[in-house]
């Protein structure tokens, strides 16, 4: 095995100050920083198992005469060192619980000299605005490893740097969302190598499998479905020449709606303005934005405001920071790295983000589960569609002397949820853990209303930051039969239109459930 490596964290013995100033370590240096980390465990020999894959699909038959261990760093926010160590695996329980608190994640490194950061998970960093406008997460799931006996957790999701010898930059996206939290253990997830075979096994088109130049569209598509998932492909919705982009309302519609159903978002597009360079990353979070008052008349999406997403960018590093922005005409969206300020003060090499050129998205892919058949764009476009019909209701009613008119539009949000989550921790967020109302509302859903399929389509309707109901969809049939099954009301004024409206025929909401 070897003795371990303790290090004082941005030392010249640091593993990571020897890989020198790439784009990658710095960045992951700076980040580490922010973590407040102060010390690193060096495990010396490490046997990394997509390393092996990779190691067995291309690097052990060269004849540079690579190896197949690797070494994997552990990072901790205080001093630890052999003393604090043989402490912890004592039983001591002090120490393995500080050793615990303050363990923030791991990187791997392969024996590859061009790309030497391997499968990386480390924990998301201070979060000053969670209490106004929280991040989402949702994909982020826990890692335990083991390190002499002692099992360590951090809660993050795994990223890693390309290497063209069995990966390009879209395999790796996949690869980081296929880790995602939403899948269980009956996806196991694949390697970079699995990956790029998957994606050549029934659309190789003639091209070589390993060295691998890169994925197609259709490729990553069919490396999903290889691995047990389905692919849901949204292309931008602007044209302009050669150029596709998304406009700002479809895009961030879209990459919010998967992340908070856990599903991670491969996006790829045009690097800045060449007509040439194309780049994949993979979204796993994205900051809550402060919900929009709509003026009256009017319907909006609640995630249309969104500025920052966190990238797994394989040529930068874990959870960047990019902000959404447009281009000059305001018409199609493109991606800036935005880090920001940082919370330590130690002396590092430049931030590489300010440097870094935009990415122009033209087309999103994520990898959802086999009985989740609605179509996103036809689920965005079904909720917006209800919100219109509602509004357009309300009025006629206020009009007629039925209800008192609200003086404002309605916003709308969308997500997909597994059913036992939604009737679970998810109406715990409106309620509380211990509301009564929780109680009766859990028991008419699953008395009244008819058997639900394994996904839900949520959808939230409501008026600036007060929800008013929210409507359940079936996503398990076609699109022409996409119709709601139950709707939950919050609201007494928005309950009094429903009832009206379902009383005379005009909408059909399913089962209703007043939850107030």
């Amino acid at each position: 095995m070897g003795p371990l490596g303790f290090h004082r964290f941005n030392s010249t013995n640091d593993p990571l100050v020897a890989l020198g100033s790439g784009k990658q370590p710095v960045y992951l240096r700076h980040y580490l920083a922010d973590l407040n980390v102060q010390s690193v465990l060096e495990e010396p020999n490490y046997f990394d198992r997509d390393y092996l894959s990779e190691f067995s699909s291309f690097y052990g038959v060269s004849s540079h005469g690579y190896i197949n261990r690797c070494r994997r760093c552990r990072f901790f926010s205080y001093i630890v060192d052999r003393k604090e160590m043989e402490a912890a695996l004592g039983g001591d329980a002090d120490a393995l619980g500080r050793m615990r608190e303050h363990y923030r994640g791991f990187v791997v490194l392969r024996p590859i000299p061009t790309a030497p950061l391997g499968r990386t998970v480390l924990s998301w960093y201070p979060d000053p605005a969670a209490l106004t406008t929280p991040r989402v997460t949702k994909p982020s799931r826990v890692y335990e490893c083991l390190v002499a006996g002692l099992t360590l957790g951090v809660k993050g999701i795994a990223w890693q740097q390309q290497d063209t010898g069995v990966s390009a930059c879209a395999t790796v996206a996949l690869w980081s969302m296929l880790h995602s939290s939403a899948f269980d253990a009956h996806h196991a997830i694949p390697t970079t190598a699995d990956i790029t075979r998957y994606a050549h096994r029934t659309a190789s088109l003639g091209s070589r499998v390993f060295p691998s130049d890169g994925l197609t569209v259709e490729q990553a598509g069919e490396a999903i479905k290889e691995s047990g998932l389905e692919p849901e492909i949204v292309a931008g919705d602007y044209q302009r020449g050669n150029l596709r982009g998304f406009t700002r309302d479809k895009f961030s519609a879209c990459v919010a709606t998967l992340i908070r159903s856990g599903y991670p978002v491969l996006i790829g597009g045009r690097v800045g303005n060449s007509s040439d360079k194309y780049h994949a990353v993979c979204a796993v979070g994205f900051r809550e934005c402060s919900p929009p008052v709509p003026t009256a008349g009017s319907v909006n999406l609640q995630d249309s405001g969104i500025r920052h997403l966190y990238l797994h960018d394989d040529n930068l590093g874990p959870s960047v920071r990019f902000e959404i922005r447009t281009d000059p005409s305001g018409r199609f969206v493109r991606l800036k790295a935005s880090a920001p300020s940082p919370l330590h003060r130690m002396s590092l090499p430049a931030d590489p983000t300010s440097r870094y050129p935009e990415l122009i998205p033209s087309y999103l892919i994520a990898a959802v589960h086999e009985n989740l058949r609605t179509r996103l764009s036809y689920f965005l476009k079904n909720s917006r569609d209800l919100a219109r019909d509602l509004l357009k209701a309300y009025a006629g009613a206020v009009r007629r002397g039925l209800l008192t008119d609200p003086k404002g539009g309605l916003t709308v949000c969308t997500r997909f949820a597994k059913v036992g989550d939604y009737v679970g921790a998810d109406l715990e967020i409106p309620f509380g853990p211990t509301s009564p109302t929780l109680g009766r509302v859990r028991l008419e859903l699953a008395e009244r209303v008819p058997p639900m399929s394994l996904y839900v389509g949520v959808v939230r309707i409501g008026r600036g930051a007060k929800p008013l109901m929210e409507v359940l969809f079936d996503t398990t049939d076609a699109n022409a039969n996409h119709r709601p099954f139950c709707n939950l009301q919050f609201d007494p004024t928005m309950g009094a239109l429903i009832d009206l409206l379902q009383r005379n025929g005009t909408i059909n909401l399913g089962i209703t459930v007043k939850a107030y």
